[in-house]
């Protein structure tokens, strides 16, 4: 939907089309943020604020149009939390360990070559793995994921003082302790994050035919 030309603002005393023109395009602001904050690319977010792709997104996180009916109210309801548990049922939908946890497991593992990172977002790994070594299940391990407070991983962080430096992989990192949970659960395994994981995890158990969900009671 196009944005209604503002003339309002040359003094037309049209002023609730400004308002009109300010709250969308704060929308569309509010939108760009909230993606950077999770890490959630626009296609992403589109499955559930009823678009059919990432180009409407584009256009209304730059202001060339804004979204019209349903879907401005969709969007309203996703930046305040109450779509939450639809959108990230979408990020893992299947039967096989969810791309996005897979390619956070990849990321890490590749990361924990080093020590900083190791020290750094792999205490965050590390913390987040702990706390879901309680839930037993695939299934449970997704609803844990799906119904999950999208602030969670930064709180775990920002408690051992890692916030800041660890904020722009958060998504990757929440990632990434799900995959190695998954495995856990699927494989038996228990991984000691305190080293690099190259040795622990073999790259063939990220393939995806190598994973069947049938641990998923």
């Amino acid at each position: 939907m196009p944005l209604p030309e503002d003339r309002g603002r040359q003094g037309d005393a049209r002023p609730k089309v400004h308002r009109f023109r300010s709250r969308c395009l704060e929308l569309g602001r509010r939108l760009r943020a909230f993606r950077a904050r999770y890490g959630l690319t626009q296609d992403e977010v589109a499955t559930v604020v009823g678009a059919n792709d990432g180009t409407a997104l584009a256009q209304w996180e730059s202001g060339a149009t804004v979204p019209d009916g349903q879907r401005r109210e969709w969007l309203s309801e996703l930046l305040d939390g109450r779509l939450w548990p639809e959108l990230r049922a979408s990020l893992i939908g299947g039967d096989a360990m969810p791309s996005r946890w897979n390619q956070g497991t990849r990321w890490y593992r590749r990361a924990s070559l080093e020590r900083g990172p190791r020290e750094s977002a792999g205490a965050v790994v590390a913390a987040i793995v702990q706390d879901l070594r309680a839930t037993g299940s695939l299934g449970a391990l997704r609803r844990r994921y799906t119904e999950g407070d999208g602030e969670w991983a930064h709180t775990i962080a920002d408690q051992r003082g890692l916030g800041e430096q660890c904020r722009p992989d958060m998504r990757r990192i929440e990632d990434a302790a799900f995959g190695l949970r998954w495995l856990e659960v699927t494989r038996g395994l228990c991984f000691d994050l305190s080293r690099s994981l190259v040795p622990q995890l073999p790259l063939a158990l990220l393939n995806p035919d190598s994973h069947d969900g049938r641990s998923d009671a």
